[in-house]
């Protein structure tokens, strides 16, 4: 009786241990075979083809994109950059310029071609205009001014009344913000345009004004020359900057009265006096304050 039941739980091992190998057997097979599928899935995808924009011969930096530059392939798709174009993109690209060269058979992506940025226009709140200004390396503090900056404006005036030079610099503006530097802005993305670098040639800033000071400026560039200075960046002080002028008397003439008391005071104007009664009289010029007129 005892051999009988060893011999039967000997058998019921051996069956238990069948039913495990086998059920191992077929997990580690199914396994295997949905991991065979999904890579098999990947690399398919990988490698499917998908029509494209190539280029059809070598293009050049600049060059305008016409239907003769381009060409439809079909490549795998794994391999593509982002921002490839689809063969139906077509007439969208066609007329955008290359922002890089490409060879013949490159893919044309959205990263080739030039950024177009918003116009100028469409970037002005309401209210304001942009004014263009000459500057050299010395008012626009050797270049170092750049788009975003603000700046307060001084205009200098210089006079000849005969023999006697006057120069007379007062405040014209004050914190300006600068649009653009020459040709480039704050947000410029083409290649070829960006923020100026440290020592950055230009001749020109664009300020954001109101049709108020564009005025202003369009005045004072025909009376003199415009003098930039740079804010801080967290400057919003007003300058408090009086009229300053130097040439002896001929400049007390053209001191600019801002309503001041002592704007007043140093304002003098010219008075003709006849001296003698009958010919031959004798004419004599006198500077006076106004406020004894």
């Amino acid at each position: 009786m005892l051999s009988r039941l060893k011999y039967s739980s000997t058998w019921l091992l051996v069956l238990l241990a069948v039913a495990a190998g086998a059920t191992a057997f077929w997990s580690t097979q199914r396994f295997l075979d949905d991991n065979a599928a999904g890579v098999r899935r990947q690399w398919e995808a990988r490698y499917a083809l998908k029509p494209v924009l190539v280029a059809a011969r070598d293009l050049t930096a600049g060059q305008m994109l016409q239907s003769a530059d381009l060409a439809r392939r079909e490549m795998p798709a794994g391999f593509l950059p982002s921002g490839t174009f689809d063969a139906a993109d077509a007439e969208r690209v066609f007329g955008q310029r290359l922002g890089v060269a490409l060879r013949a058979g490159d893919p044309l992506g959205e990263s080739s071609l030039e950024a177009r940025l918003p116009a100028l226009s469409q970037r002005l709140p309401d209210g304001s205009r942009a004014v263009t200004v000459p500057v050299d390396q010395v008012s626009s503090q050797a270049g170092l001014v750049r788009p975003g900056d603000r700046v307060d404006l001084m205009l200098a005036e210089e006079r000849l009344e005969g023999m006697d030079r006057c120069v007379v610099v007062r405040s014209l503006l004050e914190s300006v913000q600068v649009l653009a530097t020459g040709q480039a802005t704050r947000d410029a993305l083409s290649p070829g345009e960006g923020l100026p670098d440290l020592g950055a040639q230009y001749s020109t800033i664009t300020l954001d004004v109101t049709p108020e000071q564009a005025q202003q400026l369009a005045v004072g560039l025909r009376m003199g020359e415009l003098i930039p200075m740079l804010r801080g960046a967290e400057d919003d002080a007003p300058t408090g900057l009086d009229t300053l002028g130097d040439g002896r008397l001929a400049c007390r003439g053209l001191v600019r009265d801002d309503g001041s008391a002592a704007a007043s005071a140093r304002r003098r104007l010219p008075v003709d006096v006849m001296v003698g009664g009958r010919p031959p009289a004798r004419f004599a010029r006198v500077w006076v304050s106004d406020s004894d007129i």
